[in-house]
């Protein structure tokens, strides 16, 4: 049986060109871009990205079906060639980046683990506190699907995030170097949408608190893709033009300016050590972590790594994907501790309850940055392409999609 999991990961050193020319640069290289589209058949396959416009696949040849082992996939990728071979893409027919369906998760043979707070100045913005993991029973969504909330969501928020997928398996207790974790994985954009209000709600005093899991792993709430890259040859690129980090910018609708402008050279954990670091949490606190998710009437905690045998430990394994944490400019934005202490004592409230009320109360009278029915986001990072999805409304549920087992648009 072929096990999976998703897990969250991080950053790289210092680069010295700007985010325009990076991306340009990038862009010129003929990287192995591999892509999970339709066919022309109508069948998901596996394609290299011949040709893109402004991160957005435009054509691609086929190198393998759906559900071939990746490794496989980027060996046939670094021989596929490009030129005019191929067909035609447009972002309707662009799948999830990688398959994971909430029937894995829930099975257990494949899971999603996430990093919190591992950019400074979001960790900041966010209230303080230091680098954690919880999972993530989200299965990868299309880069270009409507989101829809569950039903009375309206602390609606985005986080871009740079993300790979494992090709091979990783030992927790012997985790690889640096250079053999690029070398075993492939790089891609993803979007950790979030209920903050399942996140405040369940808030704690010293420490993370519990409600990670259940405002981050509704439905839809993962845009995948549209590409990813091998890091050996992602990360090869990025020195060559001058850079080690890569940029991530994120913007609502028509503004002009980006609420999310940063570089993962800002990253607080390097992919190798936060791996390390799920090894040390489990090997501490065991396999799962305290933060419960109800899925189909029945509470669960989910794990942080496929479980292992009597004679193997828990590991990650070929097919995992890793979302690294987002940098600052999210929609929230902690309030002064004291101010809001001392309003939610005169209300007989805690002060996570008296936050609630009146980040509710911004969102009513239309002050916030939240996301709201209707917005749409636009997300990139350098070299790994772009997403654009809209904001459905709250309860609401998706046209039945080709990618997603439907029927289609």
């Amino acid at each position: 049986m072929r096990i999976g999991i998703v897990v969250c990961i991080v950053g790289f050193a210092a680069g010295a060109v700007g985010a325009e020319g990076l991306e340009a640069c990038l862009d010129a290289q003929s990287l192995p871009r591999v892509a999970r589209v339709l066919g022309p058949e109508g069948r998901i396959v596996y394609a290299r990205v011949t040709a893109q416009r402004d991160g957005h696949v435009t054509r691609a040849v086929t190198l393998a079906p759906d559900g071939t082992p990746l490794a496989e996939v980027f060996d046939r990728a670094g021989q596929a060639g490009g030129g005019a071979q191929g067909f035609d893409v447009t972002d309707d027919r662009v799948c999830a980046v990688v398959e994971l369906p909430e029937r894995e998760l829930d099975a257990e043979t494949r899971v999603i683990v996430s990093t919190g707070l591992n950019y400074a100045a979001h960790a900041e913005e966010a209230g303080g506190g230091d680098v954690f993991l919880f999972p993530k029973p989200a299965a990868p969504t299309r880069p270009y699907a409507r989101v829809h909330a569950p039903a009375g969501v309206t602390l609606l928020d985005y986080e871009v995030e740079l993300a790979f997928v494992l090709l091979a398996d990783v030992d927790l207790f012997a985790p690889p170097s640096r250079d053999a974790l690029l070398a075993e994985s492939a790089f891609f954009l993803s979007n950790d949408v979030s209920d903050r209000e399942a996140i405040v709600r369940n808030a704690s005093l010293s420490g993370v608190g519990t409600g990670f899991v259940e405002g981050k792993g509704q439905p839809g709430f993962m845009p995948a893709g549209p590409w990813m890259v091998r890091g050996t040859e992602l990360f090869a690129a990025v020195r060559a033009c001058g850079a080690e980090g890569l940029g991530l910018r994120l913007r609502v609708d028509d503004e002009a300016e980006p609420r999310q402008d940063a570089s993962t050279v800002k990253m607080i954990l390097q992919p190798e050590e936060l791996v390390a670091r799920i090894g040390t949490w489990i090997t501490e606190h065991g396999l799962r972590t305290p933060m419960p998710f109800v899925r189909g009437g029945r509470e669960r905690f989910y794990p942080l790594a496929v479980p292992g045998t009597p004679e193997e430990a828990p590991r990650l394994t070929a097919g995992s994907i890793v979302q690294t944490g987002t940098p600052e400019g999210v929609a929230l934005n902690a309030p002064s501790p004291l101010g809001v202490t001392l309003r939610g004592a005169l209300r007989l409230r805690s002060p996570f309850q008296q936050f609630l009320v009146e980040e509710k109360a911004r969102v009513a009278a239309g002050g916030t940055a939240y996301l709201a029915p209707g917005s749409v986001v636009h997300a990139r990072i350098d070299g790994l392409g772009a997403q654009v999805f809209e904001i459905g409304e709250a309860g609401g549920r998706g046209t039945p999609h080709p990618c997603d087992g439907g029927e289609g648009d």
